[in-house]
């Protein structure tokens, strides 16, 4: 244990030898990574809009309920609200040119009318409520909700259905507990909370943001920990047997055992804290994400409970050890370092298809993708983030996982004495 020891020291100490070659393995991705996660939603503002800076919702003749409703609901906060009269907004758009011009740039409009202007679409829904408890099976309401967008731009069109999707519809719904009087209550009394109350804002927050956070740290993190993994083996194992610097390592008095071993143990440990820094930052960008903007991928609020994070710090370095054991066999298998560096990166495919996936995946993993080594770790950390995941689900990736990275290194490194 001393020489593997011994090995790992030596191993480390290459490592922080140069502060360069620290900075870009622990922080360089981590920083990269976070810097795209951050920049995504501004690039996707400029190629809707032309501009970086947000455009708000142009929301006419907004009703009270409405306006109660985004000051008391969390995912209805993701996007910024421009009250205005329709008088004001006619006079503002009779320039057509100009307003064609604030379309294209991504203008949102959404106007609320009874058709009649002395009719308040409140006073409309709560009257439409009313003939319904009174059994009229012939009620009909006036009151309509208008969404106005650039049709002529995907990206203005996909905000405009995010807005509809994630705000008028659960908005409408709302309605019915507002203002539907007797309709709603139908002989019981009706469930209120108090307006303010941190603690069920928080999980309000809570809940938006590590929805998110499950379909983007999860491929975020697989990507990180394999990227250092290969660039770690590929420096450890495949440029020192090229420079012949292994053959000489291994005529030392410290067994080729115990080498790989050492060796090992410190790719498994930098990967392992470089991924703990990359995760630290997502935290932190998603704290500081006070805009909660509406193309963010990781809003505001990201939680873990003490358990959820333990599982999540734990299944981080047993995939580590299986991505070296798998990164390992590959060198050992190849002669030439150019075969060698192009295999290498191969699974870095199957990381960015898998992330991908997950990042538009609607579903709940199926029981076999527990039993998919490293896709299995991905979903484990995405259930955990989602507050779903089963004692079961931990205990078969993770011995799974282990099982399969130390058969790849004894059978890789029994060969490796054969020869």
């Amino acid at each position: 244990m001393r020489k593997v020891i011994t090995v790992f020291k030596w191993e480390i100490g290459k490592l922080f030898s140069s502060w360069q070659r620290t900075v870009t393995l622990f922080l360089l991705p981590a920083i990269l990574l976070m810097a795209a996660l951050n920049v995504f939603p501004l690039l996707v503002n400029y190629m809707s809009t032309g501009t970086l800076t947000k455009k708000p919702v142009t929301v006419i003749d907004a009703p009270e309920s409405f306006k109660k409703y985004v000051e008391e609901t969390v995912n209805a906060r993701v996007f910024e609200y421009d009250y205005k009269t329709l008088k004001e907004f006619k006079k503002e758009t009779e320039d057509k040119t100009l307003f064609h011009k604030h379309l294209r740039q991504g203008m949102l409009i959404c106007y609320f009318t009874t058709g009649n202007p002395s009719r308040d679409f409140d006073d409309e829904v709560r009257a439409y409520y009313n003939d319904l408890s009174n059994d009229n099976t012939d009620a009909e309401s006036s009151a309509v909700i208008y969404v106005g967008f650039d049709g002529n731009s995907i990206t203005s069109e996909a905000r405009a259905e995010q807005f509809k999707e994630g705000i008028l519809k659960d908005y409408q719904d709302s309605l019915i507990d507002t203002l539907g009087g007797d309709y709603s209550v139908a002989g019981s009394s009706v469930f209120e909370t108090d307006t303010f109350n941190p603690i069920t804002d928080f999980e309000d927050y809570r809940t938006v943001a590590n929805t998110a956070a499950a379909r983007v740290v999860p491929g975020v993190l697989m990507i990180m920990m394999y990227y250092c993994v290969y660039s770690l083996v590929s420096d450890m194992f495949a440029s020192e047997r090229d420079r012949g610097f292994m053959a000489k390592l291994l005529m030392t008095p410290v067994s080729r055992k115990h080498i790989y071993a050492g060796k090992i143990i410190a790719i498994n440990i930098i990967v392992t804290i470089a991924t703990y820094i990359t995760m630290l930052l997502m935290f932190f960008s998603s704290w500081i994400n006070r805009s909660n903007d509406a193309m963010s991928l990781l809003p505001f609020g990201m939680m873990l409970t003490p358990a959820e994070l333990s599982i999540v710090l734990v299944s981080i370095p047993v995939a580590v050890f299986l991505m070296t054991a798998i990164c390992i066999s590959i060198v050992f298998s190849l002669e030439r370092l150019q075969d060698i560096t192009v295999n290498l990166q191969l699974p870095l495919i199957y990381f960015l298809g898998d992330f991908f996936v997950r990042m538009v995946r609607g579903t709940r993993p199926i029981t076999m993708e527990y039993f998919v080594p490293l896709h299995n770790t991905m979903e484990l950390i995405a259930e955990t983030y989602l507050a779903q995941n089963k004692a079961w689900h931990v205990i078969v990736v993770t011995l799974l996982n282990l099982g399969l990275a130390l058969l790849i290194l004894r059978h890789t490194f029994r060969k490796e004495e054969l020869k």
